[in-house]
C-alpha cells in the first residue's frame, strides 16, 4: 500500500512519498489554496483511495480542506497530528494538546539522527521559530517559539503607518542608509540574534556540547550565519517524523 506524510504549515502544504523502507523518497512543495495543484500531483504520483496518509497539521483551515479532498476521492486510511499529544515520543510539556504537533514531529525525526546519551536542539525555521531541547536521555523538554522572517517583517509593515514590506536575503548588510536595507538589516539580524541567544540559552545544564539540527523552509538562510559552515541542516524533518510513525502499525482513522 502506498503511503504519504503531509505537513500542513501557515505557508506551505508539503506531500512526501514513502518507500517501502520507510525512507522519504520525494517531497513536493504545495499551494495552500490551489487544489488543482494538488489534483495534478495525486494524478502524477498516481495516488488512489488505498493510499495510507499520515498528516501533521497546525492549520485547521486548510487541514479542512484536505479533509474533504481526500474524502472525495475515498481515501479512508488517513492519521491525524493535530497537536504534540498525538505523536508518542516522551516529554516534560506541562500541556502537550497546546502543543504543535510539527514540534513534536521535528523532535521525532531528531531522534533518530542523535547518538546514544548525545542532547539535541531542533531549530525549526518556518513562519515561526521555535528551539526545542532534548536531553540526553532523548526527553523533549520544551522549546521556545519566537518571530521567523517573514512574520517579523509583516509584523512591521501591517503594524505600522509607513513601514515597507521587506524581504531580506542572506546575510545583508548590518545597517542601512535609507529605511528598506535598514528594515531588512533589522529583521534579518534580529532574527538571527534571537537564534543564537535561545541556543546559547538551552544548551546550558548539559556536559558536553548538544548537536544542532537545522530544519524548515528558512534554515538555509539562517543556519549559516549563526553556525557558520558546520551548520547541519536537515530537510524535511516534520515529515521524516512522520514517515517514522508510519512505519508503526495503527488503526485507521478519518
Amino acid at each position: 500500500m502506498p503511503t504519504i506524510v503531509a505537513d500542513l504549515g501557515n505557508s506551505r502544504l508539503k506531500w512526501g512519498r514513502i518507500g517501502p523502507d520507510g525512507s522519504l523518497l520525494d517531497v513536493a512543495s504545495l499551494p495552500l489554496d490551489d487544489q488543482d495543484g494538488w489534483l495534478a500531483l495525486w494524478n502524477g504520483w498516481n495516488l488512489d483511495s488505498a493510499t495510507a496518509w499520515w498528516i501533521s497539521s497546525v492549520n485547521p483551515p486548510l487541514a479542512e480542506r484536505l479533509h474533504n479532498f481526500l474524502g472525495e476521492r475515498g481515501v479512508h486510511q488517513v492519521h491525524w497530528m493535530r497537536s504534540a499529544a498525538d505523536v508518542p515520543l516522551h516529554h516534560e510539556l506541562e500541556q502537550a494538546s497546546t502543543a504543535g504537533a510539527d514540534r513534536a514531529l521535528a523532535v521525532l525525526g531528531a531522534l533518530d539522527l542523535r547518538e546514544a546519551c548525545q542532547s539535541c536542539l531542533v531549530v525549526l525555521c518556518g513562519t515561526a521559530i521555535t528551539v526545542e531541547r532534548i536531553n540526553v536521555e532523548g526527553v523533549w523538554q520544551g522549546g521556545a517559539i519566537t518571530l521567523g522572517l517573514g512574520m517579523t517583517a509583516r509584523a512591521l509593515h501591517v503594524l505600522t503607518a509607513q513601514l515597507p514590506l521587506v524581504h531580506p536575503g542572506p546575510e545583508p548588510p548590518a545597517w542601512g542608509r535609507s529605511t528598506r536595507p535598514a528594515l531588512e538589516a533589522g529583521v534579518y539580524w534580529g532574527v538571527v540574534g534571537a537564534i543564537r541567544e535561545l541556543l546559547g540559552k538551552q544548551a546550558t545544564g548539559f556536559d558536553s556540547e548538544p548537536r544542532i539540527l537545522w530544519t524548515g523552509g528558512d534554515a538555509p538562510r539562517l543556519a549559516p550565519a549563526v553556525a557558520g559552515a558546520k551548520a547541519e541542516i536537515v530537510p524535511d524533518l516534520v515529515l521524516r517524523g512522520l514517515a517514522r510513525l508510519a512505519a508503526r502499525p495503527l488503526p485507521p482513522e478519518v
